[in-house]
């Protein structure tokens, strides 16, 4: 607030020119989340994580992320993992976009989030040091439009 009690927030609101460029998320109520973070557990053990992450609640989207201790792969536990969480998406949370960002070292990945239905929708090259590497990360999405063709 400046001396006279007006808000800086309440200033910008009055320049739509301005508005349309800044995220939405100084618009939301203090406590949206912007993320919220699954535990999974297996025989009383954490096993990995599910997660929406950079939630835009005005746009209605979220990206997608999930981890998998090694032990558990290929066990098809993300598989059911992520198709709860993308029917909790476009069923409970009335979100209409989720994306996922896959490293291209990881072709396990890559077939997961495409027999789920996720489009591929570009390449971010080299944008992921590991190991003294880089390595390109490739964008998806799924709309929900798709999964209700689909389901």
């Amino acid at each position: 607030m400046d001396k006279t009690g007006n808000s800086a927030a309440g200033e910008i609101a009055l320049m739509p020119g301005i508005v349309q460029n800044l995220t939405e998320k100084w618009t939301y109520p203090e406590n949206m989340p912007d993320s919220m973070v699954f535990d999974l557990w297996k025989d009383e053990k954490i096993i990995g994580q599910a997660a929406f992450k950079s939630i835009r609640w005005f746009n209605r989207k979220a990206e997608l992320s999930l981890f998998i201790h090694p032990d558990y792969q290929q066990k098809k536990i993300g598989f059911k993992v992520m198709e709860a969480m993308i029917s909790h998406a476009f069923n409970h949370l009335n979100l209409h976009r989720l994306e996922a960002e896959i490293i291209d070292y990881n072709p396990a990945a890559i077939r997961l989030v495409e027999k789920l239905g996720f489009v591929y929708e570009g390449r971010l090259r080299e944008a992921r040091y590991f190991d003294g590497e880089y390595y390109d990360i490739l964008r998806y999405g799924l709309l929900r439009s798709d999964y209700r063709k689909n389901h």
